[in-house]
Formats: structure tokens, C-alpha cells, sequence
């Protein structure tokens, strides 16, 4: 069904493709209430691509994406995570960007693959993902080899940049802070219109009209503000990184896989994206050295060099 409602005054790139739908599934394993979206090409589907949003993201976010999508002749679908878009939030403060386990999200995932879209399509499966999506995404494909034809990251999370100055103390900082995980991050808060500014810097992206979708969508529809992550946020993904650093976790990986690199990221790894590449048996690491977090709304010049490295591994 088609249940898109208040759109912001951005160019026609960045609203819903022709055909656009979207819907809600409610998975018996986890309990959580899921809202995915899709759109279906006018003739059949060369292959169908499974998009993974970053933290506090949302379906939006991603129709130019999706456009990019069926000029190539594929499906498009997308799933907003728990605790974020439209999906079920926090039962006390809706802002609150919590985790109850990365565990979660994947059996999310393999619900969303295996009973909504692999039942609509015999097309070959792409796993595209961003950031946190990667994570969850990488996870996913050491799990279930054989689902998915290939893949390709955008700063995928494989550790947190701002946690490095710690080393292994963060561990034990954050389970000594166990009776507080559901607590903001320190300085963390509700959503507000300039959590995504920086006086230094653009964190994001250094385009200056994408860079405004994400608010522009959040003005226009409440419904999909998030603040900051809890302290139970860090917590859950610090030990989905360290599970895909473990032994033979990358290297189950059995399809082609493009890991971008944000040169100026300052949210990601970098160190351990590269690490990454030299154990997954097919990645191909794509630096884009003048890019910021977010590759998929960056300029032109970079976000085609990440696309066209896309179509590449295909």
C-alpha cells in the first residue's frame, strides 16, 4: 500500500520514484513492528537490492538511491531498523536510539530477505548498506552464504572512531556503566534541527543539497525525528564489530563485496574497513579519499566513483 504522507520542498530526486509502496510486516521472532518500502521497475526485474540505512535513518532518505536503481533495470527495498524511521521506537521517548542487540536486527533482516522480498522476486539478490546497515549486513552475509549474488558497503560500521582513543577500556568503562545503558550518550538528546551541524566541519556529506535531505525529511514528517544513541546503542555495536573481527567471520563471505572507504570520515574505521578487505576472499576497497561519512549523499564526483564501483562487482 501507499501510505507516504507529508513530502519536504526538495527536487523530485529525492521524493518517492513512480510507484513507490510501502507497508508494515511484524516479525514472531523479534516482536518487532518492521516499515519497509519498494519499488518495481515497468518491465522485469534484473535483479533486486536490499538497502541497509545507517543509524537513525529512514526509507526517505534513500529515494534518489532508489531511483539510481531502476535506471538500471532493478527493484529497490529498504527496511527501517527498529528504534528509528517508522519502525517500532522506544516504549518511553520515541528520540531514544536504543539496541537491544545487533542479534535482533539480523533476525529482522532474514525476516524482511526470506518472507517479503525473496517471495516477490526470482531475481538475482544485491545487498547494498551503509554505515551501521553494513554492519548488520556483513553480519548477515557470513550467516546465509548463497543469498545474495553481491554486495557493496558505504563506510560500513566495523568500529567507532570516537571510541579509538580508549582502546580496551572502553569495554570496561561501558559495563561498568551497565545501569545506564538506557540513557542518552553523554550530550546526547532529542532530536533537534542542528544535531547534524558542525562549526568545524561537514560530518556528513560536503554536498550542499544533500547534505539537507535528512533534516528536510525530519521537518516534513515528525514521525521520523530520532536523537542520539543510548549508552546501550555503543554497547550492542561495539560487540557487533568485535563479532565480525572474530575468526572466519569474514572470510565465510563468498561473493563479491566493495568496501568504500570516507577518507574524511570521522564516525567509521577506516584502518578496520581496510582490515576487512584483506579477509573477505572477494572485496574489491574502493578509497574515496575527499568523501565524508555518508558516500551515498555525497557529490557527484564521489558518489558516481561508489556507484559505478557498484555496477563493477556485479
Amino acid at each position: 500500500m501507499n501510505i507516504m504522507k507529508n513530502t519536504p520542498d526538495l527536487a523530485p530526486r529525492f521524493l518517492p520514484p513512480e510507484g513507490w509502496e510501502e507497508d508494515y510486516f511484524n516479525n514472531p521472532k523479534t516482536g518487532h513492528k518492521i516499515r519497509y518500502g519498494y519499488v518495481l521497475p515497468k518491465t522485469p526485474a534484473k535483479a533486486a537490492v536490499v538497502c541497509l540505512g545507517g543509524l537513525s535513518e529512514f526509507a526517505e532518505k534513500y529515494f534518489e538511491t532508489a531511483r539510481d536503481m531502476l535506471e538500471r533495470g532493478f527493484s529497490f527495498w529498504t527496511m527501517d531498523w527498529k528504534y528509528q524511521g517508522l519502525s517500532k521506537r522506544h516504549d518511553v521517548n520515541v528520540h531514544k536510539r536504543h539496541s537491544d542487540g545487533y542479534e535482533q536486527d539480523i533476525l529482522d533482516l532474514d525476516h524482511f530477505v526470506t518472507q517479503i522480498v525473496r517471495p516477490e522476486t526470482k531475481a538475482p539478490l544485491l545487498l547494498l548498506g551503509h554505515s551501521m546497515g553494513g554492519n548488520i549486513g556483513l553480519r548477515y552475509l557470513s550467516r546465509t552464504p548463497g543469498t545474495f549474488k553481491a554486495a557493496a558497503f558505504s563506510a560500513p560500521m566495523l568500529g567507532i572512531k570516537a571510541l579509538d582513543p580508549y582502546g580496551p577500556l572502553a569495554n570496561l568503562l561501558l559495563f561498568l556503566l551497565r545501569p545506564f545503558y538506557d540513557s542518552y550518550v553523554p550530550g546526547g538528546k532529542d532530536w533537534h534541527e542542528e544535531m547534524r551541524t558542525s562549526r568545524k566541519t561537514d560530518i556528513f556529506s560536503s554536498d550542499p543539497v544533500r547534505k539537507e535531505v535528512h533534516n528536510a525529511w525530519c521537518l516534513a514528517r515528525p514521525d521520523l525525528q530520532v536523537g542520539n544513541p543510548t549508552l546501550g546503542w555503543v554497547r550492542e555495536s561495539m560487540k557487533s564489530c568485535r563479532a565480525l573481527q572474530q575468526d572466519g567471520a569474514l572470510e565465510k563471505i563468498d561473493i563479491p563485496v566493495l568496501l568504500a572507504c570516507a577518507g574524511k570520515d570521522t564516525l567509521v574505521s577506516n584502518a578496520l574497513i581496510r582490515r576487512a578487505a584483506q579477509h573477505i576472499p572477494q572485496a574489491v576497497l574502493l578509497e574515496l579519499p575527499g568523501a565524508y561519512h555518508e558516500i551515498l549523499m555525497e557529490r557527484d564526483s564521489l558518489r558516481g566513483v561508489f556507484l559505478k564501483g557498484f555496477d563493477k562487482i556485479l
